[in-house]
């Protein structure tokens, strides 16, 4: 492949991963300490609408950093080449983070949505949020070392 597609490649899986990355490290850092402070029926309306809003439209994003970061491990050369390797590594801990969001986080989710939408508050409502919070350090490291890993195949493409 010409280095143009494997430079177009890299920047999509950047891209991309970048906005699930940057999204998931701010709630790591930032939302999680955040909401803490705030009474349940604030966090259920306030978590219910933003989920409601990301789980349509960050699968598109996601979708597109797993299947460039997949692209750009054939492009790169495969498991023989060492952006090949880390582009594998960098799907890896997308995987990752997607697991954790589809066992954990997304029913969570899907509660506070429609309990936002129904302007109820879950009696369990601190407890789902906790359960929410127990992967997104994890998440958000899987993301890190997605993130890290493309930005070393960005590196080692020939040019």
């Amino acid at each position: 492949m010409s280095s143009l597609w494997s430079a177009g490649l890299v920047a999509l899986a950047l891209l991309s991963s970048g906005v699930v990355y940057g999204t998931d490290v701010f709630f790591a850092l930032v939302a999680r300490s955040a909401l803490r402070r705030v009474d349940e029926a604030s966090l259920t309306q306030v978590l219910g609408h933003l989920h409601a809003v990301a789980d349509v439209r960050m699968p598109l994003v996601g979708v597109t950093a797993l299947f460039s970061t997949g692209g750009l491990f054939f492009v790169a050369g495969g498991w023989p080449t060492l952006p090949g390797r880390l582009a594998l590594l960098a799907l890896t801990g997308l995987l990752s983070q997607l697991a954790a969001y589809l066992l954990v986080a997304q029913p969570v989710n899907k509660r506070q949505t429609a309990a936002a939408f129904q302007h109820q508050t879950p009696p369990d409502a601190r407890a789902l949020q906790d359960r929410w919070d127990s992967v997104i350090g994890l998440r958000a490291g899987a993301l890190t070392v997605a993130v890290a890993a493309l930005i070393g195949v960005a590196l080692h493409l020939p040019r």
